[in-house]
């Protein structure tokens, strides 16, 4: 368009321009603005080519906007944000006018624009608050127009100079002589000005010649200053045309001054116009001058007089001293070099000037309407004193002085400021000259800043509301408060003000410390920056607040920050710079400050600065990092980013998001230091840069940036303080927000609510996916887990501990937040269904996976409650509420594959929830409403089986059966009694819903009839599959009838038909489920379909058969040996190991095993295992466990644990015949030997008889003791395999677990040091301990019931056998005796045998003896142990899978192991219930470990007559005789 069309595009410009001004569409915010910035840019570049229509369509929307009529505090601050917005377009598109159109619009120009222009200046307001702006913004463009289009300005000039010759005095219009004040001036063009008035003045009424004399001198300023080249030049050649029009105007002028108060009002002028005579200002200089310039000396001489007081008036005096600034003013625009006699001039009237402007006991005043004025005044008089001589100090020492009047002060300040700001002529000094004063200005900064923060604290206003922007009004009426105050605190107001401006003019000035120390530098920059820092979040003066934080930025620039302590700058920079963090970020999250997202950009910039400075000195970028504010400033910064990512103003969230990039920056550059991981610095690192790369996401909408954010969120994986403290700061607003959304009335509500329910909504989904971390900091390591297994019954917590469970986190804020959005779901408030729709979406959607259980928990227990004590469950509305959301929120959450999701959602059972849901909504009944939650239901529950792999179920079968016989309830419910043809196909989408989830329900399920009925297992199964199979096929049977009715129905609905073929489908796919799982049951009541008189009903078998036979139905269910087998799988099972060793099911149970049924489960374990040859794989598990929980080596092994129990078991069964062998020789050679029949072992003083020698009975203990140890040591070559296999696996064990325990605890050493420092005496002793203490020890202390002697041996034998035992310990131990007194002298005896004892425990231990591979027939593994076996895992079924869900040591495994253990059990049911006198089974157990030990004993499966049998397979064994014994059947056919 912009090619084909120009004219229209830019009229369309202009248009859309004009559309979004302020006036037009209200308040302004970031996007407006940005927007209308925008608009702007565009129209200045398009107004290069197209100058006429810009120029002419912006006049017309000036010309509109000032026509407007408006009403109201906000229409009008809007209208004069909109009258500056065109004003300084247009100053922009003038300034950039091209030189090829300007006669061709001048005319346009003049008409148009400059009468409007001319309405700002002529109708300026003092006092109001935008009308100093508006004059401001309206003379740059007249200045602008001026540049270009002189000529038509000039005119309108000179038209009203020459209708000012012909008026009346009462009829003057001075306006347009005004506008001589602000046009571009340059040389030329004053002159065509001069000699327009030469030409006039005479004729001109006084109140116009005035004006004249006013508008002129401000002409001249304006060309000075803007063109200095020009006014340098002409005392470098000298024009005389200049000069005779300025000295023509001189003596008009001079004439016109006969009073006094005339000449008060042209002396300023006629100073000007004689410094444009270089000539004559060099007479003047001289002491005599002629004739022709006597009234010029006359005039010097006056003016000189008048300024020391001797003029006659005061008026003279102030008009005298207006005249000798401006002439001291002129002067620095000269050099000396070309024109020094004029300072010859100057130098005395600098002195007089001095001391009448800086007379702090006079000080110089006009009134009190001219106080601006003065101050003009004394600042020109100052900057051009220090022009003219900058060492000449005396005035600026006076201004320092805290006696001085405050006028002083603010002269000296912007004085300064000018100096340091306006420098455009090479031979003016620069403001280094008075840095030694620093001192001096930050002493005066400092009780200027106390004088403020004073005030402010005695006019508190209340804090500022929640949300991130400030309505006008607000604005205003801190403005209004400042009114208010005092002139004193407007002074100091103002003087603050400048000092800060100073300080962003050269923050050197200020930090300049030469003679002070280190220490004394830092403190003094700490003050400084401290008040700066104290003035960026004042609400009442945001013109301070803006300049202070312009002051800490340049104060954050690399190279001023080395100036803050040039002695420690990089130590200065971590203590000054983290105190600014923390204040600006506490203040920020207190949401203390009014535009707070401007603060949050500023940040930014602080923050790049800050890496910008790090980078420069990177190679000591952590030099004092480590002080406690630099990590209190990285945590308050965390929390300040963080929130700001709630905030509805999408702007602020994205440039927080950008703000993690530099804090990572920060990170890299302080871990180049050290060469550390930067996650060591950041612990969310790489998610701070996923944050950062999305922050430019401008083009989104808000909603995809806050789902955007809510993903990042759930990704943060390390608790820190910073996120930590954002989460609860966020929850307590949050809590706020929530009370004053529910209890307000929507009456009450403005517009500012909509921002408010958004930030509302922003807040909610912030604390569900951030909330995860949360928990993993108040649980860690684990969310709930088992307590630690295998420890005593004393030590043990209970089976299990609820997991992040309500009960354990009942007053944690993560556990209210969760209780109060659950309440949130039945919200009736008027915004009820907007607060529930949303707690529904973010709550499935958005919560992070780490609140899972806690949420399923909750769920469970608030639905729970719905039923009474005796199950019967009341319905109301809000119940049912609340039951519809739930359903909504699972199915989301089950749906939504969230990050992380599969690892968290089987850390608690969702069975008993979803019992209770089905139980609550099936008696609902069937209106509409009902029928579509019982669809929504049966839709989870199909979810539900989708993730069934990652959720975890305690009684998995159990459940499946149950939902089955609940879901089938509704197929077929009142489909066909429904009137209504709606209601119909609700009723015909619930069917199709409800056999859909029992599809999913009935894969691989083995049907599982209620216990308990009396009627045999495989009967109820039986009657179950029939009562299932028979429904299905009356489903059919009514797909079929109501196809066949509606092709007899004309105009069939096309949508039930294809409604009914789905259903059709999935009922088949049901029957195939149904009988795939249970072939042994189902295949008798379904096989006569095959051959039904009915075609349909033979074609559906078809169907279910051929579907079962692609399912790959295994048969073998249907042979004899399909119990065997079944228990043989379940031994697999449980013998079952994971690639890294684990055994997943084994050491599950043995977590939850109750302790009174160790003896029975170590008895089981190692028989199955041993006879897997898997036994070392059993016993690494188990030992590294109980060494890993065990408190020290002393203690290992000494309790009554699981893993003791198979260790003794272990020891006892292939121990015995080593025990009988080693021994039995020993001790009845002790027993029977003639020598020892008279000897008494006994060394305890207090327990000898009569004539016993304690010395011979030591020496007999001793001689006893070394018998019986050098034929333990010396047995090596005899120790039994398995228990080499058990010596080995504790020895590898213990040596696991210290060296694991020791590197986590010193993670500097090498592993070899810390193996060599603690792997010979504790690893091997912990072998030599436990098998002495378990094994060889008992066996000796009671031989008889060990089995090795006939009867008991004698007191005195028996006492001696107890007293070698302890010594015997005590070297296995490696220790000494202490504690028994009459132990001591064994001491060396004990101490000499460490070496031999330690090389014998090496010597058994250190290697394993190779297994043999084939396994052992489990028909010789009895049949109490297997029996055994599944009465153990059946009754802790429920536990092993809560165990193995919350234990994520087991995650590598997965839940495979458990589902096909829960199917075998589904698919054997109970155990076998005895008759009263044999449930007894210890008695049965007993027997069998008899027959078990027997067998090991003598090695039975080790023999080639063994193993010849087994090839046989003519032998069974199972169950038991009356007395006991095991009974073996004889198979004859085979």
């Amino acid at each position: 368009m912009a090619a084909h069309k120009p004219v229209e595009w830019v009229q369309a410009v202009i248009n859309r321009f004009d559309e979004q001004l302020p006036v037009k569409v209200g308040q302004q915010n970031t996007h407006t603005k940005v927007s209308t910035e925008h608009n702007k840019e565009c129209l200045i570049n398009i107004s290069k080519y197209k100058f006429s229509l810009v120029i002419s369509g912006l006049t017309n929307i000036l010309k509109n906007v000032n026509n407007m009529r408006i009403f109201g505090e906000a229409a009008e601050k809007n209208l004069y944000l909109s009258q500056l917005i065109i004003l300084d377009t247009l100053e922009k598109c003038l300034a950039g006018q091209p030189k090829d159109c300007m006669r061709l619009d001048e005319t346009m120009l003049v008409k148009q624009l400059l009468p409007e222009i001319c309405h700002f200046i002529h109708t300026y307001r003092e006092g109001h608050a935008y009308a100093a702006q508006l004059r401001a913004s309206a003379s740059g463009v007249l200045f602008s127009l001026s540049c270009n289009n002189f000529n038509a300005v000039f005119s309108r000039i000179s038209t009203r100079l020459q209708e000012l010759t012909n008026c009346t005095e009462d009829t003057v219009d001075v306006h347009d002589i005004e506008l001589i004040q602000y046009i571009n001036v340059d040389c030329a063009k004053l002159k065509r000005l001069l000699q327009e008035t030469v030409f006039k003045f005479k004729a001109l009424k006084k109140p116009a010649q005035l004006s004249v004399i006013n508008s002129l001198e401000k002409a001249f300023w304006n060309w000075v200053e803007n063109y200095p080249d020009e006014f340098t030049m002409l005392y470098q050649k000298p024009q005389a045309d200049m000069a005779e029009c300025a000295e023509k105007l001189f003596d008009l002028v001079d004439s016109f001054a006969e009073s006094a108060k005339r000449k008060a009002a042209v002396w300023p002028l006629q100073i000007i116009l004689l410094i444009l005579c270089p000539d004559i200002m060099q007479d003047l200089s001289r002491e005599a001058v002629d004739d022709s310039k006597a009234n010029k000396k006359n005039f010097m001489d006056n003016l000189r007089k008048a300024l020391v007081g001797h003029g006659g008036s005061k008026q003279l005096t102030e008009s005298s001293a207006i005249a000798c600034v401006k002439l001291c003013k002129a002067s620095t625009y000269i050099n000396w070099e070309d024109h020094s006699n004029i300072f010859l001039l100057v130098q005395p009237i600098v002195v007089d000037l001095k001391a009448l402007l800086f007379n702090p006991t006079k000080p110089f005043s006009r009134g009190a309407g001219s106080q601006s004025a003065d101050v003009d005044l004394m600042i020109d008089c100052f900057v051009s004193c220090f022009r003219i001589n900058p060492h000449n100090n005396q005035h600026l020492k006076v201004c320092l002085a805290s006696s001085s009047p405050a006028t002083f002060h603010f002269v000296l300040v912007h004085s300064l400021h000018r100096i340091i700001t306006n420098s455009p002529l090479d031979w003016w000094p620069k403001i280094d000259a008075v840095y030694c004063y620093s001192g001096e200005l930050r002493t005066m900064f400092a009780e200027t800043l106390g004088r403020i923060t004073q005030s402010c604290t005695t006019h508190t206003h209340a804090p500022l509301k929640m949300t991130s922007s400030l309505t006008f009004k607000e604005k205003m009426s801190s403005l209004k408060l400042r009114e208010k105050t005092t002139d004193v605190d407007t002074r100091s107001h103002n003087l603050l003000l400048a000092l800060v401006k100073l300080i962003h003019a050269d923050p050197k000035l200020m930090l300049h410390n030469p003679s002070k120390q280190g220490p004394d530098i830092q403190s003094s920059t700490a003050e400084l920056i401290t008040g700066l820092v104290q003035l960026v979040p004042l609400a009442n003066m945001g013109d301070i607040s803006q300049e202070a934080m312009e002051a800490l930025l340049v104060l954050h620039q690399p190279e001023t920050i080395e100036l803050w302590n040039p002695d420690a700058p990089i130590e200065t920079f971590w203590d000054i710079s983290s105190q600014v963090l923390f204040v600006i970020c506490k203040k920020l999250n207190g949401h203390q400050m009014i535009s707070s997202t401007e603060i949050l950009k500023w940040l930014r910039e602080i923050l790049i600065c800050r890496n910008k400075f790090l980078l420069r000195n990177k190679d000591r970028a952590t030099a004092g990092s480590g002080i406690p504010i630099c990590r209190q400033a990285q945590t308050v910064l965390e929390v300040c980013l963080y929130m700001f990512l709630w905030s509805p103003d999408m702007e602020a969230v994205l440039v927080a998001m950008s703000c993690f990039r530099h804090l990572c920056e920060e990170a890299e550059l302080r871990c180049g230091v050290d060469d550390v991981p930067v996650q060591s610095v950041l612990n969310n690192y790489n998610t701070f840069m996923e944050f950062a790369s999305v922050s430019n996401m401008m083009a989104t909408g808000r909603s995809a940036l806050q789902k955007r954010v809510m993903a990042l969120l759930r990704r943060i994986e390390h608790p820190t303080a910073g996120n930590i403290e954002a989460w609860e700061d966020t929850y307590r607003k949050w809590d706020h927000a929530t009370k004053l959304l529910v209890h307000q009335p929507k009456s009450k509500l403005e517009d500012g609510q909509t921002a408010f329910f958004q930030e509302w909504i922003n807040m909610t989904g912030f604390l569900c996916a951030l909330g995860g971390v949360c928990l993993q900091q108040r649980i860690t390591p684990l969310l709930g887990t088992y307590s630690p297994p295998m420890g005593p019954l004393s030590e043990r917590k209970g089976s299990i501990m609820s997991m992040g469970s309500c009960d354990g986190a009942a007053e944690t804020p993560l556990s209210k937040f969760l209780d109060r959005l659950l309440s949130l779901m039945v919200c009736n408030h008027e915004k009820g269904l907007q607060i529930r729709t949303n707690v529904k979406d973010l709550v499935g959607l958005e919560l992070s996976p780490a609140l899972y259980p806690m949420l399923f928990n909750k769920l469970k227990n608030s639905i729970s409650r719905f039923f009474d004590t005796q199950g019967r469950v009341p319905i109301n509305d809000t119940n049912t509420q609340f039951v519809e959301q739930t359903i909504a929120i699972m199915k989301n959450l089950l749906d939504n594959h969230t990050e992380g999701s599969s690892e968290h959602l089987g850390q608690a059972s969702i069975e008993t929830m979803m019992l209770n849901l089905v139980r609550y909504v099936r008696i609902l009944g069937n209106m509409v409403h009902a029928i579509q939650i019982k669809t929504k239901l049966c839709q989870l529950v199909e979810v539900m089986m989708e993730r069934r792999d990652d959720l975890s179920f305690c009684q998995e079968m159990k459940f499946r059966n149950k939902m089955v016989e609940y879901l089938t309830d509704w197929v077929m419910g009142t489909s066909n009694q429904a009137a209504d043809d709606d209601v119909k196909c609700l009723m015909r989408d619930l069917d199709q819903a409800s056999m859909e989830a029992v599809v999913s329900l009935l894969a691989g399920l083995p049907l599982q009839p209620e216990e308990g009925d009396g009627v045999e297992l495989m009967e109820a199964k039986s009657q179950l599959f029939l009562k299932y199979f028979t429904l299905f096929m009356n489903l059919l049977n009514d797909c079929s009838e109501v196809e066949d009715e509606g092709q007899q129905v004309a105009g069939r609905k096309r949508g039930m038909s294809r409604r009914l073929a789905s259903l059709r489908h999935c009922t088949i796919l049901a029957m195939s489920n149904l009988l795939n799982a249970n072939v042994d049951s189902g295949l008798m009541h379904s096989i006569g379909l095959g051959y039904h008189k009915d075609l349909q009903t033979r074609a559906t078998f078809m169907e279910v058969l051929t579907k079962i036979l692609q399912q790959g139905t295994e048969f073998d269910t249907l042979a004899e040996t399909v119990l065997a087998d079944r228990f043989e799988r379940l031994v697999e099972l449980v013998t079952m190991m994971g690639d890294q060793g684990e055994l997943p099911i084994a050491m599950a149970l043995a977590n939850v095993v109750p302790c009174s049924q160790w003896d029975e489960l170590a008895r089981v374990l190692v028989t199955l295992f041993d006879s897997r040859h898997l036994l070392y794989q059993l016993l690494w598990n188990m030992f590294s466990k109980e060494v890993e929980l065990a408190d020290s080596m002393q203690t290992l092994f000494r309790g009554n644990s699981l893993a003791s129990k198979i260790m003794t078991f272990c020891f006892k069964v292939y121990g015995a015949t080593y025990l009988q062998k080693l021994l039995e020789p020993l001790l009845r050679s002790v027993i029977t030997a003639p020598e020892w029949q008279t000897i008494s072992f006994e060394v305890d003083p207090t327990r000898l008889e009569a004539g016993e020698c304690l010395e011979e009975n030591q020496r007999n203990l001793r001689q006893m003791t070394q018998q019986f140890f050098l034929a333990i040591v010396n047995s090596s070559t005899e120790f039994p395999p398995q228990l080499r296999s058990v010596c080995h696996c504790l020895f590898q064990a213990t040596c696991h677990s210290l060296l694991s325990k020791a590197t986590v605890k010193d993670s500097k050493e090498s592993k070899k040091s810390v193996v060599s420092q603690r792997f010979p005496q504790n690893s091997i002793g912990a072998v030599g301990s436990a098998m002495f203490l378990r094994f060889i020890n008992p066996a000796i202390v009671s031989p008889y019931e060990a089995g090795i002697l006939d009867k008991k041996p004698q007191p005195r034998v028996e006492r001696g056998l107890k007293l070698m035992s302890k010594i015997l310990q005590s070297i296995a131990n490696h220790v000494l005796f202490t504690k028994e007194e009459h132990m001591r002298p064994f001491n060396d005896f004990v101490k000499s045998n460490f070496d031999d004892a330690r090389k014998f425990f090496l010597n058994i231990a250190s290697d394993c003896p190779a297994s043999d591979s084939v396994n052992h027939s489990l028909s010789f593994i009895s049949d109490g142990n297997v029996l055994a076996l599944h009465r153990l895992l059946w009754n802790n079924q429920e536990k092993i899978g809560q165990y193995l869900s919350s234990n994520r040591d087991h995650k590598a495994v997965g839940r495979r192991p458990f589902d096909k253990m829960a199917t075998l059990l589904a698919y054997l049911g109970p155990p076998e219930h005895k008759p009263v006198a044999d449930t007894h089974w210890s008695s049965l157990n007993l027997t069998s470990s008899k027959f078990e030990e027997f067998m090991t004993r003598h090695q039975v499966h080790e023999k080639e007559e063994f193993k010849a049998l087994k090839t046989l397979n003519i032998f069974y064994q199972a169950g038991t005789s009356k007395n006991g014994n095991p009974v073996f059947y004889y198979i004859t056919r085979r």
